[in-house]
């Protein structure tokens, strides 16, 4: 009798097994590659065109009338509407996204990966490095 149960348990559990693990992938299947400055305009040029990259600037509208980079869309972290205006966009584009320093970028991966964006580049030390290592930013 164990025999006999044990020939039905094994199929099904294989079963099981095969639509759980799918699933747990499909869950964390955001890639984020943190970049420098150099890497980050190294992809831009890369991108140059490229209508299924896109760049975010997650700081404040203030800051981003300061200077930002070229190309790139607003969308205020401290937006009430942050996460709404994120989930709206293409999860299949690439984007790189920055702050002014990284770290609301940083907090935002989170939400990039609960969204389920396909790709993200993140400019780690934001657009201070940017400016600090001479590249260009746009008013």
């Amino acid at each position: 009798m164990k025999n006999k149960h044990l020939a039905y348990a094994v199929p099904i559990f294989i079963i099981c097994i095969g639509f759980i693990i799918p699933s747990l992938s499909a869950q964390d299947s955001t890639r984020i590659l943190a970049v420098s400055a150099k890497e980050a305009a190294d992809l831009i040029d890369k991108h140059n065109g490229d209508n299924k990259f896109a760049i975010l600037d997650i700081r404040t509208p203030g800051e981003f009338q300061s200077g930002h980079l070229a190309k790139s869309i607003p969308i205020d972290f401290y937006s009430q509407t942050f996460a709404g205006q994120l989930d709206r966009l293409d999860k299949t584009k690439t984007y790189l996204v920055y702050c002014r320093t990284g770290n609301r970028s940083t907090k935002s991966l989170a939400l990039f990966k609960k969204l389920k964006f396909l790709k993200i580049y993140h400019l780690a030390s934001g657009i201070s490095a940017w400016k600090s290592e001479g590249f260009a930013v746009v008013r």
